[in-house]
This record gives C-alpha cells, structure tokens and sequence, in this order.
C-alpha cells in the first residue's frame, strides 16, 4: 500500500527534509569548526612576545590581523578622528583614533578606546573631548594590530568623525606617515605611562566563543532524527490501522 503514487511522493518529501536537515546540521559542525580554527589562531597571536616594526613591516596585513606589538613614540594630539556608531555594554559613542609619531621613524593609528557619545556632544559635566587627550611625552603602547574595513568611510564636514573604522580614510585625512599598510591600525591595550582617568575606555579583547553553531547543529540533527523515526512511526500506524480494517486482506483477494 505505501509504493502508490501518492505515498511514493510522500516518501520523497520526507527524506528530502530528513536530508535538509542532516546537511543543515553537518554546515552548522563546519561553521564551528571554522570559528575553533581562527579562535585558535587569535589566541596563538595575541599571547605571543611583541613583535618588532621590522617584523611587522616584512608581514601582508592578513598575516598581522591580532598580533601583538609594542612600539615606543610621542602622541600628535592635534591628529586625532572619532569613529561614530560604536557601543560599549549598550552605551553609544565613538572610537578614539589617534596618532602616534614612532620613535622608529613613521607614524600608526591607534585606536585609544571608546568614548560615550555624551563626552563629545558635551553633556557630561565632568569630561570633555579635550579633556581626553594623550599624554604628552614618550610613552610605550602595546596592542593587536587590526584590519580597518575596506572604504565605505564619510567624513563629517568638518573632518572630525568618520562614519565608520575605515583605517585608508583615516590615514588619509590624517596625513600618515607609515612604513605599514594603510588597512592596518593598532588597537591599544596597554600604555605606558597609563590613560589619564576614566576614559578613553580600553576596547575589550576578541570574543573566542563559539558562537550558537554547536546548539543549531543539534537542533538540525535533533529535527534529523525526530523526522526520520516519526515518520516511521506513521507509516507503522498507518498499516497496523489498515490491517485492523482488512484492507489487507481485500487486496490480497
């Protein structure tokens, strides 16, 4: 009774679900295990020494992307841009990028951390946007090296913001100096002598979690498994129920 036309096609969209989900699930194991490769490879590189200017410049910025690297310089507070449309724990404001002359000769773009929204429309009472400036003097930093996005940065009109951590935009209004790629710029966490009061904010490390890849695949492998063994079940009702009515036994006659 299940090889009809009707039933056969039946069968047809249910393994076709069955395999959906088996293959939705099989994606979900290889999305994980692309996030435990590249977490393992940020680990790797953000917990190595500190890695010289020589070093960095011999490297493309793929191979720099979160390695750590320590440079000594004088911050240039008159060279400085805020990235717009950044959050901290819910918190909207801007990034500090600003400009720190090398020692070693060249310039790098450092991202000195976030600063809340209400600092640079100047409704906090306590800080001010030139409150917030580097120090001044020699100071040692030590960060991960990060890839800006690639263009699609506007510029206020008075060149002050950008819209987005587009690091070629920023070099360029900036006037860089630099023996690196222009994608590349220094996320700061570590200075020496330190951040002056509260802010900027230092940003916080990479996410290395996982992400919900594990718990979608088993939910895929779960509805997988659930379809397969209930619609056996069906088609195992579905005959004893024909049997209890002879339908069987009419057709063997």
């Amino acid at each position: 009774m299940f090889l009809t036309p009707r039933w056969i096609a039946s069968h047809l969209f249910a393994a076709t679900l069955i395999v959906a989900f088996v293959f939705a699930g099989l994606w979900q194991v290889n999305r994980m295990q692309q996030r435990q490769d590249a977490n393992a490879l940020v680990l790797e590189r953000q917990t190595a020494l500190p890695i010289t200017m020589d070093d960095v410049a011999a490297n493309t910025p793929d191979e720099l992307e979160y390695v750590r690297v320590q440079f000594t310089g004088t911050w240039d507070d008159e060279r400085r841009i805020l990235v717009a449309n950044r959050s901290n724990e819910g918190t909207p404001g801007f990034w500090d990028w600003s400009v720190l002359q090398l020692d070693d000769g060249g310039d790098i773009v450092v991202n000195r951390g976030f600063v809340s929204r209400s600092i640079v429309v100047g409704n906090d009472p306590e800080n001010t946007l030139d409150s917030l400036r580097p120090v001044a003097g020699p100071v040692i930093v030590e960060g991960l090296l990060r890839l800006g996005l690639d263009g699609g940065g506007r510029l206020s009109a008075d060149q002050s913001q950008m819209s987005r951590p587009d690091a070629g935009l920023a070099a360029e209004t900036l006037g860089l100096d630099t023996r690196l790629d222009r994608s590349l710029y220094l996320e700061l966490d570590a200075q020496e002598p330190p951040i002056r009061g509260d802010w900027p904010q230092l940003i916080p490390p990479p996410d290395l979690g996982e992400g919900p890849h594990r718990s979608y695949a088993f939910q895929w492998f779960t509805f997988a498994t659930i379809g397969l063994i209930g619609y056996g079940l069906v088609l195992r009702r579905i005959s004893r129920g024909s049997e209890a009515r002879g339908d069987v036994g009419q057709r063997q006659l």
